[in-house]
C-alpha cells in the first residue's frame, strides 16, 4: 500500500518515530524554546486508542522499542528510529508538492506495523504516550494533539459557516450604504465606510445553539469578547489573538476590566476558549467539558526539534496558544459571511471566527 500525505501528515509520523528515537518529551515555553533541564521519560507511545492497538515500548537499558501487538513481537534499536526520523523530516523539509508518497518510510512502517501516518481528522489526539511523571510518581497515558511548523500554518478553530458565525446588528445605514458595503472586496475598507458615516455594529449573538451552548459553558461573557475580538480583527484593528486581546481590554464591553486593573480578565477569559478548542471542544457538536487531547500540545519545529506543552504545565500551553495564534478571513462565499442582509427591517451582519497558528 502506497500512503501519500501531506506534510502536516507526515509530520505526524515524524513525531513518533522522534519521540521513540529520544525517548524523552520536552516542555517548552510560550515563545517555543525548548526547556532541556524539563522532560519527562516515555514510556509507552500508541498511534491511536483501539483496543488491539499495537504497543511501541521504550526499553532504555537496552536502548531499544518493544513492538507488540496482535500479528507482531519484534525489537528494533532506538538508533533506527533516529535513522528514519531524520530521513523523514528531510523528506518532509524538501516536499516541493501538496502530498508526496514516501516508499523509504514506508518499507520501515510495514517493518514496525505502521498502518498510518496520521490520526483520524475528527480526534483531536494525534498521538498517545505513557509517560513518568517524576514530580509525583505517576505514569498516566495521556493524548496529544500534534501541530507542525514544518508545513503550512495550522488552524486552531476551523471556520465552519453558520457553526462558527457571529451575527451583529448594524445600525444606522440604508440601502444605498448597504450597497457601498457589499460591494466592496476589502473588510477593512467596508468597516470605514461605516465608521465614516457614524453606523454602529452591536453583537447580538451566534449563529447557532451548539456555539451559544459550548461558549456559555466556559463563560456567561464569552461570546461577547469572542464577538468583540472579531470586529477588531475584521476592522483591521488587530490580526493576533493577543492584540485583539489587548483591544478588547481597552474597550472593557463587560464592564470588568476596572475591578481590579492588576488583574488580566480578558486575557484569562480568551486563554480559557483557545485552551478548550485546543483539547477538546468544537463549534458544531456539544460539548461536555471534557479534554480528548487530556496531555496537550505537541509541536515540531522548522528545524525538526520537538517541544511539547503538558496540561498539567497549563500556564505555558496557555501562553503558547496565546501568544502563537492569530485571526484569519475565510472564504465568504463558502461561510456565507460578511454582507450586510435585512431581517424584519433591521439590518444584521455576520463574521466568521477562524483561528490558525502563526507562521
Amino acid at each position: 500500500m502506497a500512503y501519500s500525505g501531506n506534510k502536516g501528515e507526515w509530520s505526524e509520523l515524524y513525531t513518533f518515530f522522534k519521540l521513540l528515537a529520544d525517548g524523552k518529551l520536552y516542555s517548552g515555553d510560550g515563545k517555543l524554546n525548548r526547556y532541556d533541564e524539563k522532560w519527562f521519560p516515555i514510556l509507552e507511545v500508541f498511534r491511536d486508542d483501539s483496543p488491539n492497538r499495537n504497543t511501541y515500548k521504550v526499553n532504555a537499558a537496552k536502548n531499544n522499542i518493544l513492538v507488540a501487538g496482535q500479528s507482531i513481537e519484534i525489537e528494533i534499536p532506538q538508533s533506527r528510529f533516529d535513522e528514519e526520523a531524520r530521513k523523514l523530516l528531510t523528506f518532509i523539509q524538501t516536499l516541493q508538492t501538496t502530498t508526496g508518497i514516501n516508499p523509504e518510510t514506508e518499507r520501515f512502517m510495514n517493518e514496525i506495523d505502521c498502518g498510518k501516518i496520521s490520526a483520524k481528522s475528527s480526534d483531536k489526539a494525534d498521538i498517545r504516550i505513557v509517560i513518568h511523571n517524576l514530580m509525583n510518581g505517576t505514569k498516566p497515558e495521556l493524548g496529544y494533539s500534534i501541530k507542525s511548523k514544518l508545513g503550512s500554518d495550522s488552524t486552531l478553530i476551523n471556520s465552519s459557516g453558520d457553526n462558527t458565525n457571529f451575527v451583529f446588528r448594524v445600525s444606522g445605514v440604508n440601502d444605498t450604504i448597504v450597497g457601498q458595503f457589499n460591494s466592496l472586496k476589502k473588510f477593512k475598507v467596508k468597516f470605514d465606510l461605516l465608521t465614516e458615516i457614524g453606523a454602529s455594529v452591536d453583537f447580538i449573538s451566534v449563529a447557532t445553539d451548539e456555539l451559544h451552548s459550548n461558549l456559555t459553558m466556559l463563560d456567561l461573557g464569552l461570546e461577547r469578547i469572542v464577538a468583540e475580538c472579531l470586529l477588531q480583527y475584521y476592522s483591521g484593528n488587530a490580526r493576533s489573538i493577543e492584540d485583539a486581546a489587548i483591544k478588547v481590554t481597552e474597550k472593557d464591553p463587560l464592564g470588568i476590566a476596572k475591578v481590579n486593573s492588576n488583574q488580566p480578565m480578558y486575557e484569562y477569559k480568551i486563554k480559557q476558549f483557545l485552551l478548550a478548542f485546543a483539547l477538546g471542544m468544537t463549534a458544531a457538536s456539544p460539548w461536555d467539558g471534557r479534554f480528548n487531547a487530556n496531555g496537550g500540545f505537541i509541536v515540531v519545529k522548522e528545524d525538526g526539534d520537538i517541544v511539547c506543552y503538558h496540561f498539567f504545565d497549563r500556564n505555558d500551553l496557555e501562553d503558547y496558544l496565546y501568544l502563537n495564534t492569530r485571526f484569519e478571513t475565510p472564504s465568504t462565499k463558502r461561510h456565507l459571511f460578511g454582507s450586510i442582509y435585512k431581517v424584519d427591517g433591521e439590518y444584521r451582519l455576520k463574521l466568521n471566527l477562524q483561528v490558525r497558528f502563526k507562521g
